[in-house]
């Protein structure tokens, strides 16, 4: 994927449940997205902890979606379709992404105002 200046890249992190092998291993999970600044869109998705298949199996679930428009429908979708013990740590992360998302609009806002 190229980098354009209209692309940015944004980490949320979580607590992965103490019974997976993944806690042990990488201790969080952590969930990156590339968005369009200008639309909110999700160019790019991955996740720490998952293994090549399901880091395409998210890339399915969240690409083209908006990071604010289709939050409820990108929860939905990992709720019904995502079963795994890490599930609640994937939610987790995906919230702190709108987290940072948020903090660093702030400055952005401020600026233009």
């Amino acid at each position: 994927m190229k980098t354009e200046r209209d692309v940015i890249y944004v980490v949320g992190y979580a607590r992965l449940p103490s019974e997976t092998t993944a806690k042990h291993v990488y201790g969080t999970l952590g969930l990156g997205l590339a968005l369009d600044r200008r639309t909110g869109r999700i160019l790019e998705v991955s996740c720490t902890t998952l293994p090549p298949y399901g880091n395409e199996f998210l890339r399915e679930l969240f690409l083209g979606k908006s990071i604010e428009e289709d939050l409820k429908t990108i929860t939905q979708e990992i709720r019904s379709r995502y079963v795994c013990r890490t599930r609640n740590a994937l939610l987790a992360a995906l919230q702190d992404v709108l987290k940072r998302l948020k903090e660093h609009e702030k400055p952005t806002r401020r600026k233009k105002e």
